[in-house]
Protein backbone atom coordinates (compact mmCIF):
# COMPACT_ATOMS: atom_id res chain seq x y z
CA UNK A 1 0.00 0.00 0.00
CA UNK A 2 1.34 3.15 -1.00
CA UNK A 3 2.61 5.85 1.97
CA UNK A 4 1.97 9.72 -0.02
CA UNK A 5 2.55 13.17 1.16
CA UNK A 6 0.68 15.62 1.15
CA UNK A 7 1.61 16.65 -2.42
CA UNK A 8 1.85 13.78 -3.84
CA UNK A 9 -2.36 13.30 -2.64
CA UNK A 10 -2.88 16.83 -3.59
CA UNK A 11 -1.79 15.77 -7.66
CA UNK A 12 -3.39 12.39 -7.36
CA UNK A 13 -6.86 13.94 -6.37
CA UNK A 14 -5.79 16.64 -9.36
CA UNK A 15 -5.67 13.72 -11.50
CA UNK A 16 -8.33 11.67 -10.49
CA UNK A 17 -10.67 14.79 -11.52
CA UNK A 18 -9.39 16.04 -14.44
CA UNK A 19 -7.78 12.82 -16.07
CA UNK A 20 -10.47 10.06 -15.06
CA UNK A 21 -12.93 12.38 -14.70
CA UNK A 22 -14.42 11.54 -11.48
CA UNK A 23 -15.79 14.91 -9.92
CA UNK A 24 -14.28 16.19 -6.39
CA UNK A 25 -17.77 16.43 -5.06
CA UNK A 26 -18.15 12.81 -5.79
CA UNK A 27 -14.95 12.13 -4.11
CA UNK A 28 -15.85 14.19 -0.98
CA UNK A 29 -19.25 12.37 -1.18
CA UNK A 30 -17.21 8.67 -0.99
CA UNK A 31 -15.04 10.27 1.70
CA UNK A 32 -18.33 11.04 4.29
CA UNK A 33 -20.03 7.77 3.27
CA UNK A 34 -16.77 5.96 4.86
CA UNK A 35 -16.97 8.34 8.05
CA UNK A 36 -20.37 7.21 8.26
CA UNK A 37 -19.29 3.63 7.85
CA UNK A 38 -16.51 4.24 10.31
CA UNK A 39 -18.80 5.13 12.70
CA UNK A 40 -20.92 2.72 12.39
CA UNK A 41 -18.26 0.01 13.53
CA UNK A 42 -17.96 1.68 17.10
CA UNK A 43 -21.79 2.66 17.64
CA UNK A 44 -24.75 0.20 16.82
CA UNK A 45 -27.62 2.45 17.40
CA UNK A 46 -26.53 6.24 16.04
CA UNK A 47 -29.49 7.53 16.36
CA UNK A 48 -29.46 7.71 19.81
CA UNK A 49 -26.01 8.58 19.97
CA UNK A 50 -25.14 12.23 20.83
CA UNK A 51 -22.94 13.51 17.67
CA UNK A 52 -20.95 17.16 16.93
CA UNK A 53 -19.53 17.50 13.69
CA UNK A 54 -16.82 20.34 13.97
CA UNK A 55 -16.06 21.54 10.73
CA UNK A 56 -12.96 23.95 9.38
CA UNK A 57 -13.36 26.00 6.30
CA UNK A 58 -11.78 23.81 3.93
CA UNK A 59 -12.33 20.44 2.34
CA UNK A 60 -11.49 18.62 5.45
CA UNK A 61 -14.85 20.52 6.67
CA UNK A 62 -16.80 20.19 3.57
CA UNK A 63 -16.06 16.66 4.01
CA UNK A 64 -17.63 16.81 7.81
CA UNK A 65 -20.72 18.69 6.53
CA UNK A 66 -21.19 15.85 3.81
CA UNK A 67 -21.73 13.60 6.67
CA UNK A 68 -23.90 15.90 8.50
CA UNK A 69 -26.19 15.64 5.68
CA UNK A 70 -25.66 11.48 5.12
CA UNK A 71 -26.70 11.09 8.75
CA UNK A 72 -29.28 13.02 8.67
CA UNK A 73 -30.50 11.02 5.68
CA UNK A 74 -30.41 7.62 8.14
CA UNK A 75 -32.81 9.59 10.90
CA UNK A 76 -29.45 10.96 12.34
CA UNK A 77 -29.17 14.42 14.04
CA UNK A 78 -25.82 15.28 14.49
CA UNK A 79 -24.91 18.96 16.12
CA UNK A 80 -23.02 21.05 13.45
CA UNK A 81 -20.30 23.56 14.24
CA UNK A 82 -18.59 25.72 11.82
CA UNK A 83 -15.10 27.30 12.53
CA UNK A 84 -15.70 30.36 9.99
CA UNK A 85 -18.13 32.59 8.78
CA UNK A 86 -20.19 31.20 5.72
CA UNK A 87 -19.19 33.54 3.54
CA UNK A 88 -16.12 32.12 4.00
CA UNK A 89 -16.60 28.39 2.69
CA UNK A 90 -15.44 28.07 -0.83
CA UNK A 91 -15.58 25.22 -3.12
CA UNK A 92 -16.95 21.48 -2.91
CA UNK A 93 -17.62 22.41 0.78
CA UNK A 94 -19.52 25.69 -0.13
CA UNK A 95 -21.81 23.05 -2.29
CA UNK A 96 -21.91 20.99 0.86
CA UNK A 97 -22.79 23.55 3.09
CA UNK A 98 -26.00 24.67 0.80
CA UNK A 99 -27.19 21.42 0.66
CA UNK A 100 -27.12 20.81 4.43
CA UNK A 101 -28.95 24.40 4.54
CA UNK A 102 -31.46 23.10 2.56
CA UNK A 103 -32.88 21.00 5.03
CA UNK A 104 -32.82 23.00 7.11
CA UNK A 105 -30.75 21.84 9.87
CA UNK A 106 -29.05 24.23 12.64
CA UNK A 107 -25.44 25.40 11.76
CA UNK A 108 -23.43 26.85 14.85
CA UNK A 109 -20.95 29.73 13.52
CA UNK A 110 -18.14 30.35 15.58
CA UNK A 111 -16.07 32.13 13.39
CA UNK A 112 -13.33 33.46 16.00
CA UNK A 113 -11.54 32.05 19.09
CA UNK A 114 -13.46 35.12 20.73
CA UNK A 115 -16.83 33.47 19.84
CA UNK A 116 -15.57 29.77 20.84
CA UNK A 117 -15.15 30.96 24.46
CA UNK A 118 -19.28 32.63 24.24
CA UNK A 119 -20.56 30.08 22.21
CA UNK A 120 -19.10 26.76 21.89
CA UNK A 121 -21.11 23.71 22.34
CA UNK A 122 -21.08 22.04 26.26
CA UNK A 123 -18.59 19.21 24.74
CA UNK A 124 -19.12 16.90 27.77
CA UNK A 125 -22.43 15.99 27.25
CA UNK A 126 -21.34 14.17 23.74
CA UNK A 127 -20.87 10.44 22.84
CA UNK A 128 -19.27 11.56 19.63
CA UNK A 129 -17.27 14.56 18.27
CA UNK A 130 -15.85 14.42 14.36
CA UNK A 131 -12.96 16.76 13.69
CA UNK A 132 -13.34 17.65 10.42
CA UNK A 133 -11.33 21.26 10.92
CA UNK A 134 -7.99 20.37 9.65
CA UNK A 135 -6.64 18.32 6.69
CA UNK A 136 -3.31 17.50 5.32
CA UNK A 137 -2.60 21.09 3.95
CA UNK A 138 -1.24 22.58 7.51
CA UNK A 139 2.60 22.83 7.88
CA UNK A 140 2.85 24.76 11.13
CA UNK A 141 1.50 24.97 14.78
CA UNK A 142 -1.93 25.36 15.85
CA UNK A 143 -3.32 28.60 17.57
CA UNK A 144 -6.24 30.98 18.37
CA UNK A 145 -9.74 29.69 17.69
CA UNK A 146 -8.27 26.29 16.04
CA UNK A 147 -6.02 25.53 18.97
CA UNK A 148 -8.80 26.21 21.35
CA UNK A 149 -11.23 24.16 19.99
CA UNK A 150 -8.63 21.44 19.43
CA UNK A 151 -7.56 21.61 23.06
CA UNK A 152 -11.01 21.31 24.17
CA UNK A 153 -11.66 18.67 22.60
CA UNK A 154 -9.00 16.68 23.79
CA UNK A 155 -10.54 17.25 26.98
CA UNK A 156 -14.04 15.64 26.98
CA UNK A 157 -14.63 11.90 27.08
CA UNK A 158 -16.07 11.74 24.10
CA UNK A 159 -15.05 9.31 20.95
CA UNK A 160 -13.13 11.33 18.47
CA UNK A 161 -13.27 10.45 14.82
CA UNK A 162 -10.52 12.34 12.64
CA UNK A 163 -11.41 13.36 9.26
CA UNK A 164 -8.28 12.00 7.33
CA UNK A 165 -5.63 13.23 9.72
CA UNK A 166 -6.30 14.56 13.18
CA UNK A 167 -6.57 18.19 13.35
CA UNK A 168 -3.27 19.68 13.96
CA UNK A 169 -0.87 16.91 12.77
CA UNK A 170 1.36 18.08 9.89
CA UNK A 171 0.63 15.51 7.26
CA UNK A 172 4.84 14.82 5.62
CA UNK A 173 6.19 15.31 9.63
CA UNK A 174 7.71 12.31 11.87
CA UNK A 175 8.05 15.04 14.72
CA UNK A 176 5.15 14.85 17.78
CA UNK A 177 3.10 18.26 16.85
CA UNK A 178 2.90 20.54 19.83
CA UNK A 179 -1.05 20.09 19.39
CA UNK A 180 -2.48 17.67 17.70
CA UNK A 181 -6.34 16.24 18.10
CA UNK A 182 -6.14 12.78 19.67
CA UNK A 183 -8.06 10.93 18.03
CA UNK A 184 -9.89 7.29 18.63
CA UNK A 185 -9.83 6.81 14.87
CA UNK A 186 -8.80 8.07 11.91
CA UNK A 187 -9.99 7.48 8.46
CA UNK A 188 -8.37 8.96 5.96
CA UNK A 189 -8.54 8.62 2.02
CA UNK A 190 -7.09 6.48 -1.01
CA UNK A 191 -3.82 6.22 0.91
CA UNK A 192 -2.12 6.35 4.71
CA UNK A 193 0.20 9.84 4.69
CA UNK A 194 3.27 9.93 5.95
CA UNK A 195 2.20 11.26 9.55
CA UNK A 196 -0.06 8.04 9.75
CA UNK A 197 2.60 5.57 9.27
CA UNK A 198 5.84 7.40 11.07
CA UNK A 199 5.11 10.16 13.38
CA UNK A 200 6.10 9.87 16.64
CA UNK A 201 2.06 10.58 17.83
CA UNK A 202 0.94 7.39 16.97
CA UNK A 203 -1.51 8.02 20.13
CA UNK A 204 -3.34 10.67 18.41
CA UNK A 205 -4.47 8.71 15.40
CA UNK A 206 -6.14 5.83 17.03
CA UNK A 207 -7.29 3.09 14.62
CA UNK A 208 -6.46 4.52 11.02
CA UNK A 209 -8.91 3.50 8.32
CA UNK A 210 -7.78 4.01 4.19
CA UNK A 211 -10.77 4.36 2.71
CA UNK A 212 -10.81 4.31 -1.09
CA UNK A 213 -13.07 6.80 -2.48
CA UNK A 214 -13.19 6.57 -5.96
CA UNK A 215 -9.23 7.02 -7.34
CA UNK A 216 -7.90 4.35 -10.24
CA UNK A 217 -5.21 2.47 -8.42
CA UNK A 218 -3.13 3.26 -11.54
CA UNK A 219 -2.93 6.73 -10.29
CA UNK A 220 -1.02 5.43 -7.93
CA UNK A 221 1.56 3.13 -9.44
CA UNK A 222 4.04 5.75 -9.86
CA UNK A 223 7.75 5.16 -9.67
CA UNK A 224 8.31 9.00 -7.80
CA UNK A 225 5.70 7.13 -4.85
CA UNK A 226 8.39 5.28 -3.00
CA UNK A 227 7.04 4.76 0.44
CA UNK A 228 4.95 1.69 0.91
CA UNK A 229 2.89 0.66 3.87
CA UNK A 230 4.02 -2.95 4.27
CA UNK A 231 0.52 -5.46 4.43
CA UNK A 232 0.54 -9.31 3.81
CA UNK A 233 -0.54 -8.59 0.54
CA UNK A 234 3.14 -7.24 -0.05
CA UNK A 235 4.61 -10.74 0.86
CA UNK A 236 4.78 -13.66 -1.59
CA UNK A 237 3.72 -16.26 0.75
CA UNK A 238 3.25 -19.36 -1.80
CA UNK A 239 7.24 -18.61 -2.01
CA UNK A 240 6.97 -19.87 2.11
CA UNK A 241 4.94 -23.46 0.83
CA UNK A 242 6.82 -26.68 1.73
CA UNK A 243 6.46 -28.87 -1.28
CA UNK A 244 6.33 -32.65 -0.25
CA UNK A 245 9.40 -33.96 -1.71
CA UNK A 246 11.25 -31.17 0.51
CA UNK A 247 14.42 -31.98 2.10
CA UNK A 248 16.46 -29.55 4.55
CA UNK A 249 18.80 -28.43 1.28
CA UNK A 250 15.40 -26.42 -0.12
CA UNK A 251 15.34 -23.99 3.18
CA UNK A 252 18.66 -22.80 2.98
CA UNK A 253 21.95 -23.34 4.64
CA UNK A 254 23.33 -20.40 7.05
CA UNK A 255 25.71 -19.20 8.85
CA UNK A 256 25.90 -17.04 12.15
CA UNK A 257 29.15 -14.74 13.26
CA UNK A 258 28.33 -13.95 16.39
CA UNK A 259 28.88 -14.46 20.45
CA UNK A 260 31.74 -13.45 22.67
CA UNK A 261 33.02 -14.06 26.23
CA UNK A 262 29.65 -12.50 28.27
CA UNK A 263 27.22 -12.39 24.99
CA UNK A 264 27.39 -16.02 24.03
CA UNK A 265 23.14 -15.22 24.55
CA UNK A 266 23.04 -13.26 21.44
CA UNK A 267 24.59 -15.78 19.68
CA UNK A 268 21.63 -18.92 20.96
CA UNK A 269 19.15 -16.25 20.63
CA UNK A 270 20.27 -15.39 17.12
CA UNK A 271 20.91 -19.09 15.91
CA UNK A 272 17.42 -20.03 17.48
CA UNK A 273 15.40 -17.55 15.45
CA UNK A 274 16.90 -18.76 12.70
CA UNK A 275 15.85 -22.20 13.08
CA UNK A 276 12.47 -21.31 14.23
CA UNK A 277 11.96 -19.36 10.94
CA UNK A 278 12.31 -22.34 8.69
CA UNK A 279 16.38 -22.62 7.95
CA UNK A 280 17.35 -26.21 7.08
CA UNK A 281 20.53 -25.94 8.30
CA UNK A 282 22.18 -23.49 11.11
CA UNK A 283 26.13 -23.07 11.92
CA UNK A 284 26.90 -20.45 14.76
CA UNK A 285 30.89 -19.68 14.24
CA UNK A 286 31.76 -18.17 17.65
CA UNK A 287 34.48 -18.31 19.70
CA UNK A 288 36.11 -21.55 21.16
CA UNK A 289 35.44 -20.38 25.05
CA UNK A 290 31.51 -19.96 24.59
CA UNK A 291 31.29 -23.44 21.70
CA UNK A 292 29.77 -25.00 24.39
CA UNK A 293 27.60 -22.28 26.14
CA UNK A 294 25.69 -21.88 22.71
CA UNK A 295 25.43 -25.31 21.52
CA UNK A 296 23.84 -26.61 24.66
CA UNK A 297 21.03 -23.74 24.08
CA UNK A 298 19.44 -25.59 21.27
CA UNK A 299 20.62 -28.72 19.97
CA UNK A 300 19.64 -28.91 16.87
CA UNK A 301 22.41 -25.68 16.25
CA UNK A 302 25.27 -26.69 14.93
CA UNK A 303 28.31 -25.25 16.01
CA UNK A 304 31.99 -24.01 15.13
CA UNK A 305 34.63 -22.92 18.06
CA UNK A 306 37.24 -20.26 16.24
CA UNK A 307 40.06 -18.21 17.44
CA UNK A 308 39.32 -15.62 20.21
CA UNK A 309 41.47 -12.66 21.64
CA UNK A 310 42.54 -12.78 25.11
CA UNK A 311 39.47 -10.86 26.28
CA UNK A 312 36.84 -13.78 24.45
CA UNK A 313 36.31 -12.29 21.52
CA UNK A 314 36.58 -13.61 17.56
CA UNK A 315 40.44 -12.93 16.75
CA UNK A 316 41.31 -11.97 13.25
CA UNK A 317 43.34 -14.65 12.66
CA UNK A 318 40.41 -17.00 12.58
CA UNK A 319 38.99 -14.54 9.25
CA UNK A 320 40.29 -17.27 7.30
CA UNK A 321 38.44 -20.54 9.02
CA UNK A 322 35.68 -18.24 9.04
CA UNK A 323 35.66 -17.33 5.37
CA UNK A 324 36.25 -21.13 4.74
CA UNK A 325 33.18 -21.92 6.24
CA UNK A 326 31.15 -19.44 4.78
CA UNK A 327 31.35 -21.09 1.34
CA UNK A 328 28.60 -22.45 0.12
CA UNK A 329 26.14 -21.03 2.33
CA UNK A 330 23.04 -19.45 1.05
CA UNK A 331 23.20 -16.58 3.55
CA UNK A 332 25.15 -15.86 7.09
CA UNK A 333 24.78 -13.24 9.86
CA UNK A 334 27.28 -11.04 11.54
CA UNK A 335 27.63 -9.06 14.27
CA UNK A 336 25.16 -10.39 17.82
CA UNK A 337 27.63 -10.18 20.67
CA UNK A 338 31.00 -9.63 18.32
CA UNK A 339 32.03 -6.83 20.69
CA UNK A 340 34.74 -4.11 19.34
CA UNK A 341 38.05 -5.51 20.39
CA UNK A 342 40.57 -4.35 17.72
CA UNK A 343 40.82 -7.74 16.51
CA UNK A 344 37.15 -8.18 15.95
CA UNK A 345 37.25 -5.02 14.27
CA UNK A 346 39.46 -6.04 11.63
CA UNK A 347 37.63 -9.34 11.04
CA UNK A 348 34.63 -8.00 10.47
CA UNK A 349 36.05 -5.73 7.82
CA UNK A 350 37.76 -9.26 5.96
CA UNK A 351 34.44 -10.88 6.55
CA UNK A 352 32.31 -8.26 4.79
CA UNK A 353 34.56 -7.65 2.11
CA UNK A 354 35.02 -11.47 1.38
CA UNK A 355 32.16 -13.31 1.94
CA UNK A 356 30.92 -15.71 -0.47
CA UNK A 357 27.57 -15.91 1.09
CA UNK A 358 25.07 -12.39 1.40
CA UNK A 359 25.18 -10.70 4.97
CA UNK A 360 23.26 -9.25 7.42
CA UNK A 361 24.92 -7.27 9.76
CA UNK A 362 24.18 -5.85 13.25
CA UNK A 363 25.27 -4.76 16.33
CA UNK A 364 29.05 -4.60 16.49
CA UNK A 365 29.09 -5.67 12.90
CA UNK A 366 27.73 -2.10 11.69
CA UNK A 367 29.95 -0.60 14.96
CA UNK A 368 33.44 -2.11 13.61
CA UNK A 369 32.67 0.62 10.66
CA UNK A 370 32.08 3.43 12.15
CA UNK A 371 35.01 6.42 10.71
CA UNK A 372 35.59 3.41 7.98
CA UNK A 373 32.17 3.43 5.64
CA UNK A 374 34.40 2.76 2.68
CA UNK A 375 34.86 -0.76 3.67
CA UNK A 376 31.27 -1.73 4.13
CA UNK A 377 30.93 -2.97 0.79
CA UNK A 378 31.38 -7.00 -0.81
CA UNK A 379 34.16 -7.01 -3.59
CA UNK A 380 32.07 -10.18 -4.88
CA UNK A 381 28.90 -7.89 -5.53
CA UNK A 382 26.55 -10.37 -2.87
CA UNK A 383 23.87 -8.26 -1.16
CA UNK A 384 24.96 -6.59 2.58
CA UNK A 385 21.35 -6.27 4.83
CA UNK A 386 22.45 -3.52 7.65
CA UNK A 387 20.11 -3.86 10.77
CA UNK A 388 20.53 -0.95 12.51
CA UNK A 389 19.08 1.19 15.03
CA UNK A 390 18.81 4.71 15.23
CA UNK A 391 22.32 5.00 17.72
CA UNK A 392 24.40 2.50 14.79
CA UNK A 393 22.98 4.46 11.93
CA UNK A 394 24.16 7.75 13.53
CA UNK A 395 27.96 6.21 13.82
CA UNK A 396 27.68 5.04 10.62
CA UNK A 397 26.03 8.02 8.67
CA UNK A 398 28.38 10.52 11.54
CA UNK A 399 24.57 12.30 11.61
CA UNK A 400 22.81 13.32 15.05
CA UNK A 401 20.38 10.76 16.04
CA UNK A 402 17.62 13.99 16.49
CA UNK A 403 18.74 14.87 12.88
CA UNK A 404 18.71 11.36 11.76
CA UNK A 405 15.07 10.54 12.69
CA UNK A 406 13.75 13.77 11.60
CA UNK A 407 15.07 13.09 8.03
CA UNK A 408 14.78 9.31 8.35
CA UNK A 409 13.05 8.71 5.10
CA UNK A 410 14.99 10.59 2.84
CA UNK A 411 18.55 9.92 4.60
CA UNK A 412 17.83 5.53 4.58
CA UNK A 413 16.57 5.62 1.30
CA UNK A 414 19.40 7.58 -0.10
CA UNK A 415 22.10 5.68 1.85
CA UNK A 416 20.62 2.29 0.54
CA UNK A 417 20.13 3.66 -3.21
CA UNK A 418 23.32 5.05 -3.32
CA UNK A 419 25.56 2.29 -1.42
CA UNK A 420 23.30 -0.50 -3.18
CA UNK A 421 22.64 -2.27 -0.46
CA UNK A 422 19.58 -2.81 1.79
CA UNK A 423 18.74 -1.24 5.41
CA UNK A 424 16.13 -2.13 8.14
CA UNK A 425 16.25 0.81 10.49
CA UNK A 426 15.15 -0.37 13.45
CA UNK A 427 12.42 2.61 14.76
CA UNK A 428 9.46 2.55 16.33
CA UNK A 429 7.94 1.52 12.98
CA UNK A 430 10.62 -0.25 11.17
CA UNK A 431 11.95 1.38 8.22
CA UNK A 432 12.63 -1.22 4.73
CA UNK A 433 15.23 0.54 2.50
CA UNK A 434 15.85 -1.36 -0.71
CA UNK A 435 18.66 -0.13 -3.60
CA UNK A 436 16.37 0.44 -6.54
CA UNK A 437 15.24 3.15 -4.09
CA UNK A 438 11.74 1.43 -2.52
CA UNK A 439 10.90 2.15 1.38
CA UNK A 440 8.76 0.11 3.35
CA UNK A 441 7.43 0.85 6.44
CA UNK A 442 6.29 -1.73 8.88
CA UNK A 443 3.39 -0.70 11.27
CA UNK A 444 3.31 -4.20 13.17
CA UNK A 445 5.14 -5.14 16.88
CA UNK A 446 4.81 -3.07 19.68
CA UNK A 447 6.98 -1.55 22.80
CA UNK A 448 7.29 -4.43 24.95
CA UNK A 449 9.17 -5.65 21.53
CA UNK A 450 12.01 -2.51 22.96
CA UNK A 451 13.70 -5.06 24.94
CA UNK A 452 17.42 -7.32 24.87
CA UNK A 453 17.79 -9.69 22.27
CA UNK A 454 15.25 -8.61 20.45
CA UNK A 455 17.53 -7.25 17.36
CA UNK A 456 19.95 -10.48 17.88
CA UNK A 457 16.31 -12.39 16.79
CA UNK A 458 15.51 -10.24 14.00
CA UNK A 459 18.80 -11.22 12.93
CA UNK A 460 18.28 -14.95 12.61
CA UNK A 461 15.02 -14.39 10.99
CA UNK A 462 16.48 -11.97 8.06
CA UNK A 463 19.47 -14.38 7.93
CA UNK A 464 17.04 -17.50 7.60
CA UNK A 465 14.62 -15.49 4.95
CA UNK A 466 17.55 -14.33 2.79
CA UNK A 467 19.23 -17.70 2.46
CA UNK A 468 15.92 -19.60 2.30
CA UNK A 469 14.96 -17.49 -1.00
CA UNK A 470 18.66 -17.78 -2.28
CA UNK A 471 18.62 -21.83 -1.64
CA UNK A 472 15.26 -21.63 -3.77
CA UNK A 473 17.34 -19.37 -6.72
CA UNK A 474 15.68 -15.96 -5.62
CA UNK A 475 18.57 -14.03 -6.05
CA UNK A 476 17.26 -10.59 -7.65
CA UNK A 477 16.60 -7.57 -5.88
CA UNK A 478 13.31 -7.74 -5.66
CA UNK A 479 13.95 -11.00 -4.23
CA UNK A 480 16.00 -10.33 -1.63
CA UNK A 481 13.46 -7.37 -0.93
CA UNK A 482 11.05 -9.59 -0.39
CA UNK A 483 12.42 -12.03 1.72
CA UNK A 484 13.55 -8.71 3.89
CA UNK A 485 9.81 -7.75 4.49
CA UNK A 486 8.67 -10.76 5.07
CA UNK A 487 11.59 -11.32 7.71
CA UNK A 488 10.58 -7.80 9.50
CA UNK A 489 6.88 -8.75 9.46
CA UNK A 490 7.40 -12.32 10.51
CA UNK A 491 9.34 -11.11 13.35
CA UNK A 492 6.56 -8.60 14.06
CA UNK A 493 3.99 -10.39 14.06
CA UNK A 494 5.76 -13.19 16.75
CA UNK A 495 6.32 -9.84 18.71
CA UNK A 496 2.49 -8.75 19.15
CA UNK A 497 1.59 -12.32 19.23
CA UNK A 498 4.07 -12.61 22.57
CA UNK A 499 2.71 -9.89 23.98
CA UNK A 500 -0.84 -11.15 24.01
CA UNK A 501 0.28 -13.89 26.12
CA UNK A 502 2.81 -12.40 27.86
CA UNK A 503 2.16 -8.50 28.28
CA UNK A 504 4.32 -6.29 27.04
CA UNK A 505 5.98 -5.16 29.98
CA UNK A 506 7.09 -8.89 30.65
CA UNK A 507 8.08 -9.85 27.21
CA UNK A 508 11.70 -11.45 26.42
CA UNK A 509 13.44 -12.02 22.46
CA UNK A 510 12.95 -16.05 23.85
CA UNK A 511 9.18 -15.29 23.76
CA UNK A 512 9.77 -13.61 20.11
CA UNK A 513 11.06 -17.24 19.17
CA UNK A 514 8.61 -19.38 20.83
CA UNK A 515 5.88 -17.12 18.93
CA UNK A 516 7.52 -17.69 15.50
CA UNK A 517 5.24 -21.08 14.88
CA UNK A 518 2.06 -18.94 15.48
CA UNK A 519 3.16 -16.15 13.25
CA UNK A 520 4.32 -18.48 10.43
CA UNK A 521 0.66 -19.65 10.57
CA UNK A 522 -0.97 -16.12 10.66
CA UNK A 523 1.16 -15.03 8.14
CA UNK A 524 0.79 -17.99 5.25
CA UNK A 525 -2.78 -18.97 6.13
CA UNK A 526 -4.91 -15.85 6.81
CA UNK A 527 -5.10 -12.34 5.81
CA UNK A 528 -5.96 -11.62 9.24
CA UNK A 529 -2.17 -10.18 10.19
CA UNK A 530 -2.84 -7.77 12.79
CA UNK A 531 -1.83 -4.22 11.59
Amino acid sequence: MKILTARQMAEVDRLTSQSAGIPSLLLMENAAFHLYLALLDYFDRLERTRILIVCGKGNNGGDGLALARQLLQRGVSPEVALLAERNQIRGDAAVNLRILESWPHPILEIPSAEAWDEAAPNLDRLDVIVDAILGTGITQPLRGLYADAVAAINETDAFVLSVDIPSGMPADSVKSPPLAIRADATVTFTAPKVAHALNSSQECIGDLYVAPIGTPPSLLDREEFFLHLLTPEDIRRETFIRPVSSHKGFYGDVALIAGSLGKSGAAALCGSAALRSGSGLVTVLTPRSVQLTVASAQPELMTEGLGETETGSLSDSAAALALEKLQGRDAAGLGPGLSLHPETVRLAHNLVAESPAPLVIDADGLNAFEGNLDRLSNRHGLPLILTPHPGEFSRLTAKPVADLLEDQVELTRSFAVRRHLWIVLKTFRPLIAAPDGRLFVSAVGNPGMATAGMGDVLTGVLTSMVGRARAAGLNDVDDVTQAVCAAVFLHAIAGDVAAESVGQESLTAGDVIDCLPEAWDILLETDETPL
